[in-house]
């Protein structure tokens, strides 16, 4: 399989790639809420062959596909793989589109995680408010809201 150009790579992502940061609730961590960041792309069904190009090209992530449409969809999940692999091509092959900014305020996320400062209640409270800058949704917006509420009732 020919490597892909890391160019292609990048334009290719700030089309249809997807920078994003979730929260969700897990009675394990102190605070009761996990930051889980990840990088994914999908396409149809059609360009199966390109997904497992970018796969490879990372070396890293999952496969899987859709159960609601004819999509394919490329995701990374694990932090040392975000951390290691693509914040470094994203810092040497730059986005130029508007998926710049939701990638600067990812790399922000990914940094307070790798500082452990998420598993406090103020580094979680950062991190939702980030994740509050990387969406348009208003359902989204007023769940991460309502987070940082609960955070700041924690002692």
């Amino acid at each position: 399989m020919k490597r892909l150009n890391p160019y292609y790579v990048t334009g290719l992502v700030d089309g249809e790639g997807s920078f994003y940061v979730g929260i969700l609730p897990r009675s394990h961590n102190y605070v009761g809420w996990e930051a889980r960041p990840s990088f994914s792309l999908s396409q149809n069904e059609e360009n199966k062959k390109l997904v497992f190009q970018l796969k490879s090209f990372f070396r890293c992530g999952t496969i899987r596909p859709s159960k609601k449409d004819r999509m394919i969809k490329y995701e990374v999940r694990c932090f040392k793989d975000l951390n290691q692999k693509i914040i470094p091509h994203f810092d040497k092959y730059q986005l130029v589109g508007e998926k710049k900014k939701n990638y600067e305020v990812f790399k922000k996320a990914i940094r307070i995680i790798s500082e452990e400062k998420h598993l406090k209640k103020n580094g979680l409270k950062d991190i939702a408010k980030l994740a509050i800058k990387m969406t348009k949704n208003p359902r989204r917006i007023k769940y991460l809201e309502k987070i940082i509420t609960l955070l700041e009732g924690i002692v």
